[in-house]
């Protein structure tokens, strides 16, 4: 099968890793450059050309760090910038020269966060109207803050231009988020409520669970705000691409034949952090047509706090990478693999990692 390419270059194929400048570190302040700089090493030996850099950190899920992990420039923001993050102190910022360094290697850099996923008592200093995504029981989904909100769009907006206003100038290849989105069985929070009336005439505590009006409603809302999101960042920072960490899951409001349409470039699907079988990864990956993929492949052998995960061993590596192969070798859409979250992968499953792309580059390039 065959497809219209939207990665930079048709023939690349990505292989990397995702690390947290925080997220997961063992260390209080996070990443610093000497380590990372050893990554590019290795990352370079074993022929991975895509670094991406996730640059936020929540405490509801990694309760030693919490926030954002630049020095911000948006005074807005800085209730939410992580005080202890070597990165997000102006004095000890080190990934505009990592970006080079990288870049030295023949190693692109994306930049990640997730929008939405916000500590609830940080942000009421900048942006106190923000709402969570409710359920129709009127349940809060903790930490998840719902994008039809004025504040919470706002902040969404003021992150993503803030993040790329410092380091796009440096060459970054793309920008990467997750939670431009509503989580399934949601939002029924009040800017929900108003906005659904005007625009449907309905009232949204009438609607059931499920309910094909306010289904559609929803993915006309999130593609909406994809395009305006995307649009501001592709004016601003030209030749930035923006991919989409999702897998389209039902009721989060993200349709894969809309997507390009939204400005998205590739979507970088989640893949293997639940159990799955080879027939679920081809039905996924078949599904996200007719976008390019760059999987977000889960390799930790730990679990996180409110956080389940398929535990991976070795042979568990292995064996989804030859599902991605066999994947890659039928359809060229899929364009690559992020490894995730190399902060907290053991060194037997480090080593994996490394032999499944040196795998891939010489039967890619054989």
């Amino acid at each position: 099968m065959k497809s219209n390419h939207n990665v930079k270059d048709k023939d690349q194929f990505y292989l990397g890793w995702q690390v947290g400048i925080t997220y997961e570190s063992a260390q209080p302040e996070g990443n610093s450059l000497p380590r990372l700089e050893c990554l590019l090493g290795e990352m370079a030996g074993a022929g991975m050309n895509l670094l991406s850099l996730m640059m936020v950190s929540y405490a509801y899920f990694d309760p030693t760090h919490d926030g954002f992990c630049w020095p911000v420039a948006n005074p807005q923001l800085e209730c939410l910038r992580d005080n202890a993050c070597l990165n997000a102190r102006e004095e000890t910022e080190f990934v505009a020269e990592l970006i080079t360094l990288a870049h030295g290697r023949g190693i692109d850099v994306q930049l990640f966060t997730n929008l939405a996923i916000y500590n609830p008592e940080r942000i009421t200093v900048s942006y106190p109207g923000a709402q969570l995504q409710l359920s129709e029981s009127g349940a809060a989904r903790k930490w998840l803050y719902c994008p039809v909100n004025a504040d919470a769009w706002q902040l969404e907006n003021d992150e993503i231009m803030d993040l790329l206003g410092r380091y796009a100038p440096r060459g970054v290849a793309s920008v990467a988020y997750e939670r431009l989105s509503v989580a399934a069985g949601t939002c029924r929070c009040e800017s929900c409520a108003q906005r659904f009336f005007e625009e449907s005439g309905r009232n949204l505590d009438e609607e059931e669970a499920g309910s094909a009006v306010f289904e559609a409603w929803k993915t006309d809302l999130i593609t909406e705000k994809m395009s305006a999101l995307n649009r501001a960042v592709k004016t601003a920072h030209p030749g930035t691409q923006v991919w989409l960490h999702s897998s389209c899951a039902p009721g989060w409001g993200h349709d894969p034949a809309r997507l390009a349409g939204a400005g998205v470039d590739c979507i970088v699907p989640h893949v293997a952090h639940a159990v799955m079988e080879k027939r679920d990864f081809d039905a996924l990956l078949d599904r996200l047509a007719p976008n390019d993929t760059v999987l977000h492949f889960c390799v930790r052998n730990r679990a996180l706090p409110h956080y389940p995960i398929w535990e991976k061993t070795p042979a568990d590596i292995a064996e989804i990478g030859g599902w991605a192969l066999d994947y890659a070798r039928r359809n060229d859409r899929m364009k690559g693999i992020l490894f995730f979250n190399e902060n907290t992968v053991s060194a037997e499953n480090r080593r994996a990692v490394y032999r499944l792309a040196v795998r891939f580059r010489n039967s890619l390039n054989g």
